[in-house]
């Protein structure tokens, strides 16, 4: 089954580098880094439903934040009783765990696929395209990874933005930088082709998680606090209006002693 997997994959992006270049495309570089360009978009295209849904996923859970501490503490000695109460609690509010974190998941076991797909793809050996001398061998420069890296932190950083941080020790901002630095030291032994290929999908990535994610919290949180502060004007405003009689009140009563 994966190995019909990886054939499938491979023929598409061959097609994909075959249109390319029958479109008058000669540098042989060129056309492979517009192949896998282009490759990656029809990947994402096709996650971006999974997306969108996990966005809102996110931020019903969110929302829900205030309830479920509240189950939290109040059935905090007993572990059983609180599992049944939040299962049913996400049931009754629609609230999906995991649907926040498959499309998150989904782009590692394409990458690995991709890894022996690119194995079968020998036109691109030699091939060049700006600093890179081999799109088929490991970039010697080094840039590739750190782009690598950087590119696979600025999502995850964007959703810690949009998303209130836990207390735990290992949180999700200490999480993404492990996953960056993960990704950038495997990028050093990865084909130039392989890591461009993530670095492609991470900055498609970076622009979902701004709209879907970062976008709409940043509007909710100046919607919040705009609302905190006409509250907080008109109660006092409410204290102004309160007051001002008892001052009245006391003038007069000064008044009359005198």
């Amino acid at each position: 089954m994966f190995e019909k997997i990886i054939q499938f994959m491979a023929n598409i992006f061959n097609y994909l580098h075959d249109f390319i270049v029958n479109l008058g495309v000669s540098d042989v570089g060129l056309s492979y880094v517009l192949a896998i360009l282009i490759f990656t978009l029809i990947i994402r295209l096709l996650v971006l439903p999974l997306n969108i849904k996990a966005a809102k996923s996110t931020q019903k859970m969110q929302e829900v934040q205030p309830q479920i501490k509240k189950l939290q503490e109040k059935y905090k000695n007993n572990p059983e009783k609180l599992n049944e109460e939040m299962r049913k609690f996400y049931k009754e509010n629609d609230v999906s765990v995991a649907g926040g974190c498959v499309p998150s998941l989904l782009p590692l076991p394409i990458l690995m696929a991709l890894y022996y797909v690119f194995y079968r793809v020998d036109g691109m050996n030699g091939a060049s395209f700006l600093w890179i001398a081999d799109l088929g061998a490991k970039d010697t420069k080094f840039i590739l990874p750190v782009l690598a890296a950087i590119s696979t932190y600025l999502p995850s950083y964007l959703m810690t933005k949009a998303t209130p941080m836990n207390d735990s020790p290992m949180n999700m901002g200490s999480m993404s930088l492990v996953m960056a630095l993960v990704m950038g030291f495997m990028s050093l032994r990865f084909k130039s082709i392989l890591v461009l290929y993530w670095i492609i999908g991470n900055v498609i990535q970076t622009i979902q998680t701004y709209f879907l994610n970062y976008l709409p919290a940043k509007k909710k949180s100046a919607l919040a606090a705009t609302e905190a502060a006409v509250s907080k004007s008109s109660d006092s405003s409410f204290s102004m209006i309160i007051e001002e009689p008892k001052n009245l009140a006391s003038t007069k009563k000064k008044k009359k002693k005198k």
